[in-house]
């Protein structure tokens, strides 16, 4: 804490920062391995089919398209919060940056306040400040670009099973009349 504190108030800002990108990490995390291992045991047919049959009788154009729409929302509710965590992989370093500039300025204040008489101590605090709020940026950036990339890993695994589903479901349901409209 003594760290954060040295690196003044853009570092307070990276601490904040990282503990809302942990949480949404972990609750995605939890949820969507959750989702995810409930896909795998039971997929989407199930739904898949009463969509269809509440529609029977529709043209195939129809279906899919009413299939495209669900599947959508399932894909965009799976993607809720996703999207905070890429942006904290971005902002994160750029807040280091700020933290880094805002140091410098401090260091080169300091001396340029005591004249020719540079103190050594006076421009590392100032540098010492630059570097502790680059390294806080980055060590919220990196974590959060991995994480975002393994739920986005498996949001996709989930839109490949909810498309495999959705296609054998039309196969089933249709059979040779799909080939015959998509062609």
């Amino acid at each position: 804490m003594e760290l954060i504190a040295r690196s003044g108030f853009v570092g307070y800002i990276i601490l904040a920062l990282s503990i809302a990108t942990l949480a949404v990490f972990m609750e995605r995390l939890f949820s969507l391995n959750r989702f995810y291992r409930k896909v795998k045991k039971h997929g989407f047919k199930s739904e898949i089919r009463k969509t269809v049959e509440s529609v029977g009788g529709q043209s195939i154009e129809l279906v899919e398209n009413l299939l495209s729409i669900k599947g959508s929302a399932i894909i965009a509710e799976c993607e809720r919060g996703v999207g905070f965590i890429r942006l904290a992989s971005s902002i994160a370093p750029l807040l280091g940056l700020l933290g880094t500039v805002i140091g410098m300025i401090e260091a080169f204040h300091n001396v340029a306040g005591s004249g020719y008489n540079v103190n050594p101590a006076q421009l590392a605090d100032g540098i010492w400040t630059a570097l502790l709020t680059t390294a806080e940026g980055l060590c919220v950036a990196i974590p959060a670009y991995f994480g975002y990339f393994y739920l986005t890993n498996l949001i996709e695994k989930i839109e490949l099973a909810l498309k495999q589903d959705m296609e054998e479901v039309l196969v089933e349901v249709y059979g040779d009349r799909i080939q015959k409209e998509r062609e």
